[in-house]
């Protein structure tokens, strides 16, 4: 058992409390938060420890994360979503080829060290299952399945099934398998229903790209534009499977996240308890022009997280980094509200989404949490401040244990 006491907690509760000189007691859940003699009374035998000019905060929860691209640099093409998504095509193999364990270790390695404890991991291919699996991160494994020609149904099913199978064969309290469906340009309407009730059937957390492109927005409208070329790569004459009505649909009564949602103009419909929307702003300039649409989100009170997409449409999969570039894009906001925002959806608003009971300092919560330098600043820019100037985190506890990398 520890107990950590700090100069400032930073809650990520409904409020945003930021606590002064409290302490925090914890094994795998915390315990309790309240002065350091009280808890040390209250703890005999835990390991006390002033961490005197420190910050602890809910360690990050990257939501929407591919590590199987991590090799990628400069191959791929930005600026122009079809564009990039046709260098995908072309790259795509060698860039799988090249993605090591090594690699792979480096990149995850890289996320954890700047506070980050749970991974949405959308994997293609299964090949980050081993190193996820054996890590000591939080992982929610997302077995992504897609595929557009009704010809090859069976065979994409059955290759979803073989790796779903494996990845549960390493389920336990800290690796979940999920599920996937890549977005309403891929997948086969008849695949679609397939998955949907295997998550019901398993209880799975769900993530689907949604919206992410114009050229998609425009396909899904009116079967016009960019994607008829780009898909007939897979189907000699495409059409559009869904408008984007009949593709949200399908995801009413299950827990989903839908990942950019760029050209997505209506949040009430989305379930509060049961929907969030994953911004990645980063990749979303990369690839394209348009910025989430916050206002809206915020006015539905639509579940809201932070991902960094992957190496294949970032150059870092550090929440900090992920943070400080969507604080420069939401321009619009009142700088130091929009940070508490940010920062609470890279924590409590990850945590919810993927159902892990983490990303707030809560008693009974489990106990990942992340300690910082402090900026020497007023406290109401606190978090901007954090924001602006952080890059790693001192020390990382994933269920109350320390993190190494």
């Amino acid at each position: 058992m520890q107990i950590l006491k700090a100069k400032y907690i930073v809650t990520s509760d409904e409020n945003f409390t930021i606590l002064q000189d409290k302490a925090i007691a914890f094994d795998d859940k915390i315990l309790a938060i309240a002065d350091a003699n009280e808890l040390i009374k209250r703890y005999k035998n835990a390991n006390f420890i002033d961490l005197k000019e420190a910050l602890i905060a809910p360690a990050f929860v990257n939501a929407h994360v591919h590590l199987e691209f991590s090799s990628n640099k400069s191959e791929l093409i930005y600026g122009d979503f079809i564009t990039w998504l046709g260098s995908i095509i072309q790259n795509g193999a060698n860039l799988a080829q090249k993605c090591t364990k090594q690699i792979i270790q480096e990149a995850l390695n890289s996320a954890l060290k700047s506070g980050t404890a749970t991974f949405g991991a959308i994997s293609s291919f299964g090949k980050d299952l081993e190193i996820l699996s054996s890590s000591q991160a939080r992982v929610v494994f997302f077995n992504e399945i897609l595929g557009s020609n009704p010809e090859f149904i069976e065979q994409n099913r059955q290759n979803f099934i073989t790796r779903f199978n494996e990845s549960k064969k390493y389920a336990n309290d800290r690796f979940s398998p999920g599920i996937s469906l890549h977005s309403p340009y891929s997948i086969h309407p008849k695949l679609a229903e397939f998955a949907i009730n295997f998550a019901k059937e398993n209880n799975l957390v769900v993530s689907t790209h949604f919206l992410e492109s114009k050229a998609e927005m425009t396909w899904l409208k009116n079967g016009t534009g960019k994607f008829k070329n780009h898909l007939k790569r897979f189907v000699k004459e495409p059409k559009p499977m869904y408008d984007k009505d009949s593709y949200f649909a399908m995801f009413k009564g299950i827990k989903t996240l839908f990942t950019h949602c760029v050209y997505e103009d209506d949040f009430t419909k989305f379930d509060q308890k049961l929907h969030s929307v994953t911004h990645c702003a980063v990749s979303n300039r990369l690839l394209g022009k348009k910025a989430l649409n916050l206002n809206k989100i915020l006015s539905s009170s639509t579940g809201l997280n932070i991902g960094t997409d992957g190496l294949s449409s970032n150059i870092s999969l550090n929440l900090w980094h992920e943070l400080r570039a969507a604080l420069f894009t939401h321009a619009n906001h009142e700088l130091n509200t929009i940070a508490k925002i940010l920062f609470t959806a890279a924590t409590r608003g990850g945590g919810l989404a993927l159902g892990t009971n983490n990303g707030i300092i809560a008693p009974n919560k489990l106990a990942d949490i992340a300690v910082y330098d402090v900026p020497n600043c007023d406290k109401d820019a606190l978090i901007t401040q954090l924001i602006l100037h952080t890059n790693e985190a001192k020390q990382l506890y994933i269920g109350g244990k320390i993190c190494n990398f």
